[in-house]
């Protein structure tokens, strides 16, 4: 009798978890909503459990039903964005009416405001394998379907001819930025700025920013000959600013590759052959190295907006030349470090120093635009968000650019300032006003 009531017992332990398993769906979906959203603000090893539990009305015991520990929750987080992307990607494949469309469509989906925040996949390298082997294969296998897609419109002669995987790679960087930008530049991130963003990504990638469909978009200056500086062997203090300069240097071309949770400061003293006494002999810890990479990051993109303003003569030239600059940097040993994932782990001065930074660039990324639509040589575009999002163009470049890549840096800036400056529809289709009309019509 006692083993038939035990059994009934364990028959209604069985079937508990079917009847509450919505709300424990709901539950989770709400914890890795928040630690998303956390992730993108703080960088994945900054995020506290107790903190996301309680936003959540998690108990700490009850969190541990759900994950098994911070690794586990930033894993699930990008998994879920993985499989959200690759969605997006078969729906825009499968409902598209043409390839522009699919393209529209696929953005729409990855910045709609009625999906649940989404992590940007910054800080892979953050995870232990076999987890991180996981999530890049996903990514990977995202970013062939994408290119997919743009191979398709090249081959049904809807769109020019390009590098597919520059293409994909620059429309994921893209939407990575759109999804960081209100916070480094400020602005509420609402269904209006949602709804500007989409367009504007839309629109600068399949019709491009330039007027003239015959434009330009070479670049003569390099990086290469704006930052060389003169050099004394003799002089100390110089000395050591360069060998401070050579670990900022490093530390940020691993930050933008890895993340910045992704790399510990033995991984930067070895990638210059030295220790990790010799850091701390610059740097107090990491974070203030963080900052010192910021600090000369954003004097990069100070020297690289001035000279654009100083030899564009257009305001095509001016946007064309910052632009050229930026990837040329990210592209190669520069490499000043990322806005990315973490800033509200900066130190609140630093961080309100590096805000106003990123608005003042904005703004003068945007007076580019509006001079080049007033002048004729850009198209009737939104300047504001345009400028918003064409920062994510060399940004996300370090995440997937491979070491010994075919191309040289330049070489690697002339096929993305041609892709976006011109746009990857063909001008043949009506200068991209068939294109324009579809999106009014989707969007009506």
């Amino acid at each position: 009798m006692a083993r038939r009531m035990s059994n009934k017992a364990n028959d209604k332990t069985q079937r508990r978890p079917s009847r509450d398993a919505p709300k424990r769906v709901a539950k989770r979906d709400l914890l890795l909503e928040e630690a998303a959203r956390r992730i993108n603000a703080q960088g994945a090893g900054a995020i506290i459990l107790n903190d996301i539990a309680e936003k959540v009305g998690l108990s700490r015991n009850t969190l541990y039903y759900y994950v098994a520990d911070r690794d586990d929750l930033v894993f699930r987080c990008y998994l879920r964005a993985c499989e959200a992307t690759a969605d997006d990607l078969a729906l825009a494949h499968e409902l598209g009416q043409n390839p522009a469309d699919r393209i529209h469509r696929f953005v729409e989906a990855e910045l709609t405001l009625d999906r649940p925040a989404q992590a940007v996949l910054s800080d892979i390298d953050y995870l232990p394998e076999p987890q991180r082997g996981l999530i890049r294969e996903h990514q990977g296998r995202n970013v062939v379907a994408l290119q997919g897609l743009i191979a398709d419109g090249v081959a049904s002669g809807a769109f020019r001819a390009c590098e597919t995987e520059i293409a994909a790679q620059t429309l994921l960087g893209l939407l990575a930025w759109a999804r960081l930008s209100a916070g480094w530049l400020g602005y509420r991130d609402d269904r209006v700025a949602r709804r500007r963003a989409i367009t504007a990504i839309t629109d600068l990638f399949l019709n491009g920013f330039a007027a003239d469909p015959h434009a330009r978009t070479a670049c003569e200056i390099t990086t290469d000959t704006l930052v060389a500086k003169p050099f004394n062997a003799f002089d100390r203090q110089q000395t050591n600013e360069i060998k401070i300069g050579q670990l900022i240097t490093a530390a940020s071309r691993l930050f933008n590759r890895r993340g910045i949770d992704g790399v510990s400061l033995d991984d930067i003293s070895a990638s210059v052959g030295a220790t990790k006494g010799a850091v701390y002999h610059y740097f107090d810890d990491k974070a203030d190295l963080v900052v010192r990479c910021y600090r000369q990051a954003f004097e990069l993109y100070d020297l690289f907006m001035d000279t654009a303003v100083t030899v564009g003569q257009t305001g095509f030239e001016r946007a064309m030349i910052s632009l050229h600059l930026n990837i040329q940097a990210q592209a190669s040993g520069l490499s000043p470090l990322m806005l990315q994932p973490g800033r509200m782990s900066l130190p609140k001065d630093d961080l309100a120093k590096f805000s106003n930074a990123t608005r003042r660039l904005r703004t003068t990324s945007t007076r580019n635009m509006r001079q080049g639509v007033a002048d004729g040589t850009c198209r009737n575009i939104d300047a504001t968000f345009a400028s918003d999002v064409a920062a994510g163009i060399f940004l996300w470049l370090p995440k997937w650019l491979p070491e010994g890549y075919p191309l040289t840096p330049t070489q690697v800036a002339d096929e993305i300032t041609n892709l976006v400056a011109l746009g990857i529809l063909r001008r043949s289709e009506g200068h991209g006003v068939v294109a324009d009309r579809d999106l009014e019509k989707r969007e009506s």
